[in-house]
């Protein structure tokens, strides 16, 4: 009875914080909306190795860590406030239980890892088991940066970095492989010249562990290494690859970042841009899609965090992914040129393209995500969570065809409207579903407030509306339909 009575208790608290827990819608257009989360920052994403993968899990800033599970449609299905304080990075969810690492970092004089624990709690934050996998008497080495992935059958890859000036070529490397039950099965420790890193499973026979010796990224390895042995077995060497996703059994996508180079009278300038790359690993060869500023001016740049790689911040190092190769998904914020204005964010773009690295479609928002992880949803969509420059927890829902309906106060009559494609080039189309249609009519504004188009919708399905004649830039636009008001934002591009 006793047992009942706290698994009981333990239940109630959870769903009473659940209810507790409020999203607040502070945005919303044709094909994207955003709630906030105001009770809690965002910390990191959970990779997810079970079945409830189609939404997304989070760890956050609450008064302690927080567990956070969001469905593809932006509902709250769960939230457990856990006592497990700041210490914890957690990362992997499997078999309904979340994996962390706990370690500390700092002796008064040096940043560093002298030990690490693997942490396990259930989804209601309650601790199941806490073991050392490394002791602080293994080594002498000041390990500074450390990394881990989880494995298709959910062993668990650890990988440690010196960051000191070891030598002048090489600082050390330890791979720790463990099973969730804590059991260190192997470990090995390599010395390479490494500046930053990323690492994926791969396959049943492999993990990919990319590094560089630059950012400026021509001095880079990507190595496959055993699962199981941690020996290095083949290598292909190029563009440093970050943010890395498999896309098949051949294919990786991944970020590189490359700077181009302005000359402004006798000065020299070099701005870092960010690109797409799709690498073929069985004929060891890489290659960019389609240039991801073509939609918009040279004077445009896109970043991702790349520093990330070098250090323990997972929460930005997943902007791929995808449910269909055929659909696959990453996006950049981007800004102006900083020798016209350092400080210009213009928003962020939505890249949309296939596994033979052909662009589907771009989306340029307006809106400024600072955070740099995606998950793609089942629905074809995506969801960004991200912190805003106030605090709080921001989830962004995009959805390519269009997520937006109304709802008719008199009929009861729920409305959908489809405004495509956005971005847009020399037309847009409207189509609706009302099956009280009576008049419909759209007025496009500019961004100074002026009415500059105005159409009669004649049909719910092919209205066409010419917009070739008006300039590149972002427009909001209002849809009166049977009395109702709908409005959005659209994008026309050159």
């Amino acid at each position: 009875m006793k047992k009942f009575f706290i698994s009981f208790l333990f239940l109630f608290i959870g769903v009473f914080n659940l209810n507790a827990q409020t999203l607040d819608s502070v945005y919303k257009d044709n094909n994207s909306k955003i709630l906030k989360f105001d009770s809690c920052k965002y910390y990191v994403y959970l990779e997810n190795k079970d079945s409830d993968n189609d939404g997304i899990w989070l760890s956050t800033l609450d008064s302690n860590r927080a567990i956070v599970h969001i469905d593809k449609d932006l509902n709250l299905v769960h939230y457990t406030n856990t006592s497990d304080g700041n210490a914890l990075y957690r990362l992997f969810k499997a078999d309904n239980k979340l994996y962390s690492f706990r370690t500390n970092y700092y002796d008064g004089t040096f940043f560093y890892y002298k030990y690490m624990d693997l942490v396990c709690h259930d989804t209601l934050g309650n601790l199941l088991f806490s073991q050392r996998i490394k002791n602080e008497g293994d080594d002498t080495i000041k390990w500074q940066n450390w990394d881990a992935i989880m494995l298709d059958n959910t062993d668990i890859i650890i990988t440690l970095i010196d960051d000191s000036i070891h030598s002048a070529n090489e600082k050390p490397i330890r791979f720790i492989r463990v099973d969730t039950s804590a059991n260190v099965l192997t470990n090995k420790t390599y010395y390479k010249r490494v500046e930053a890193m990323d690492m994926i499973p791969f396959n049943n026979e492999h993990f990919l562990l990319s590094t560089t010796k630059s950012f400026m990224g021509n001095i880079s390895t990507i190595y496959f290494i055993n699962n199981n042995t941690l020996e290095i077995e083949d290598s292909i060497n190029g563009r440093f690859a970050y943010n890395m996703r498999k896309v098949n059994d051949s294919i990786v996508a991944f970020n590189n970042t490359e700077y181009r180079t302005f000359n402004i009278g006798d000065n020299e300038y070099y701005e870092p841009y960010t690109y797409l790359y799709l690498m073929n690993t069985r004929a060891k060869y890489s290659y960019s899609i389609e240039d991801i500023s073509n939609p918009f001016s040279d004077s445009i740049f896109y970043g991702v965090n790349y520093y990330n790689t070098s250090y323990n911040l997972s929460a930005i190092k997943n902007n791929i992914d995808f449910t269909n190769t055929d659909s696959i998904y990453s996006f950049f914020a981007f800004n102006k040129n900083w020798l016209e204005n350092s400080d210009q964010i213009l928003g962020t773009e939505i890249i949309n393209f296939n596994s033979q690295g052909n662009v589907n479609f771009f989306y340029k928002t307006p809106i400024d995500i600072g955070s740099m992880t995606l998950k793609a949803t089942s629905d074809g969509g995506l969801i960004i969570p991200y912190e805003g420059s106030t605090g709080g927890l921001y989830l962004y829902k995009f959805m390519p065809n269009g997520l937006n309906s109304i709802l008719n106060i008199e009929t009861k009559e729920k409305v959908n409207i489809n405004v495509y494609p956005n971005p847009a080039k020399d037309y847009i189309s409207v189509d609706f579903d009302s099956k009280n249609f009576n008049q419909a009519e759209i007025e496009l504004y500019d961004m100074q407030g002026r009415l500059v188009k105005k159409t009669k919708l004649k049909a719910q399905k092919g209205n066409r509306i010419d917009v070739s004649s008006l300039k590149a830039g972002n427009y909001s636009y209002n849809i009166l339909l049977n009395g109702n008001s709908f409005g959005g934002m659209m994008i026309v591009v050159e």
